[in-house]
């Protein structure tokens, strides 16, 4: 986990609710920690395909017994095209994404970028956070000029102060690039 502590309930609200999730479309959720957007996920979409990455092995093994009805792999979101055909991921509808972005390279994200985009739907929406305190590391300005470069349109919520710490929400969609 890249956090103090567990994304709160109203981050995870927020999250859900930028992603728009409709009945019958495929949602992976990338970095799930110990499953505070699996648990939002799952409560207001209940017949949602959901596939979990986690790549700890612990919390992997938290998340399958805590959500038995989430697909959940203990694998790095990059290596999502090296599993994707076993899984049956065909597509991407939705990506939720509690992955550390403000501790990572620029080559990281663009690697967990690139392994995702080819599945991506053109309807796809990709909704991730970053806190507030983070704005002052490089790396969140590396993370939006990312997703810029690979989604028609970039938004992003004010922040949600009830959160631990305050976050604000990216929301992506419109891919532009296809693999």
């Amino acid at each position: 986990m890249g956090a103090i502590v567990p994304s709160g309930k109203a981050l995870a609200r927020a999250i859900v609710a930028h992603a728009q999730i409709s009945e019958g479309q495929v949602v992976v959720e990338l970095g799930a920690g110990s499953g505070s957007f699996t648990r939002e996920l799952l409560a207001q979409n209940p017949k949602i395909s959901l596939t979990v990455f986690e790549m700890s092995v612990d919390l992997a093994a938290g998340l399958r017994r805590d959500f038995p009805r989430a697909q959940v792999v203990a694998l790095p979101a990059e290596d999502l095209p090296k599993v994707a055909a076993a899984l049956g991921i065909l597509r991407i509808d939705r990506v939720v994404g509690g992955l550390p972005w403000a501790l990572w390279g620029e080559s990281r994200q663009a690697a967990v970028l690139d392994a995702i985009v080819p599945f991506l739907t053109p309807q796809a929406r990709m909704v991730t956070f970053h806190y507030v305190h983070s704005r002052s590391l490089g790396r969140v300005a590396t993370t939006r000029r990312l997703l810029q470069e690979r989604f028609e349109q970039v938004t992003y919520s004010e922040p949600v102060w009830a959160n631990v710490p305050p976050a604000f929400v990216h929301i992506s969609q419109g891919v532009k690039i296809r693999g």
